[in-house]
């Protein structure tokens, strides 16, 4: 099993007013690389000299909570936490995670009536490794259904998105 990522460090990039990037920095470590190689990434049995793809899309996701987090002064998380589902997850792996110093900019590109999607781009050595864009619906668990996102939401992601 995947032990979770301890202390990543979150610089917001952008102007005053709004916030246009988001970069998480994390360190990989050798244990990461080797963690269940075999059983959770197929594609390289054996091999295990490169974080899997399961623990990048991990990784992925820890960096757009955080640029949730920083939307709003502070207060995005709070607002976007009533309930979000991720249908959609669109990865495209473009070289190997190895060890060291990574790099994920997040940005807001699009927000739709219950959706909102960010693009999660993966740097490691000043190589664009991984281009990972996730959909994020707001949802209602307990009717089962997506939601309209709020005015409150709406005012919170508008901002901070970008074109393209």
């Amino acid at each position: 099993m995947t032990e979770p990522v301890t202390d990543p460090v979150v610089e917001v990039v952008g102007l005053a007013a709004t916030i246009a990037l988001v970069r998480t920095t994390m360190t990989i470590t050798p244990e990461d690389c080797r963690i269940d190689a075999d059983e959770l990434d197929p594609t390289a049995p054996g091999y295990g000299a490169h974080l899997p793809f399961h623990a990048i899309l991990q990784r992925c996701g820890i960096a757009w909570r955080a640029h949730l987090g920083s939307l709003g002064q502070g207060e995005g998380a709070a607002a976007l936490d009533t309930g979000v589902i991720v249908p959609n997850v669109d990865a495209d792996f473009r070289a190997e995670v190895h060890v060291g110093r990574l790099d994920i900019d997040v940005v807001l590109v699009a927000i739709g009536t219950t959706s909102f999607t960010l693009r999660c781009d993966v740097h490691q050595d000043d190589v664009v490794a991984a281009r990972v864009t996730v959909v994020l619906v707001s949802f209602d668990y307990e009717r089962r259904a997506p939601v309209p996102l709020t005015a409150e939401q709406r005012a919170v992601l508008e901002p901070g998105r970008v074109s393209g």
